[in-house]
């Protein structure tokens, strides 16, 4: 039986949630995701960290 390999973790720069790495592109410390949204709105990087960045604040 084989080790399993524990997932590396990176923190997002934009939304500040720890998730795997995987879930990055290479050379960015932004999600896949936030980088889909930052296309389809037409929001700037900036504009989507102060938007999280104000939701984080509530919850």
């Amino acid at each position: 039986m084989g080790r399993t390999r524990k997932p590396k973790l990176k923190v997002c720069s934009v939304t500040g949630l720890e998730t795997s790495e995987t879930n990055f592109y290479r050379n960015q410390n932004h999600l896949k995701a936030v980088d889909n949204l930052r296309r389809t709105t037409t929001a700037t990087k900036e504009q989507l960290a102060r938007m999280f960045n104000q939701i984080n604040q509530y919850v």
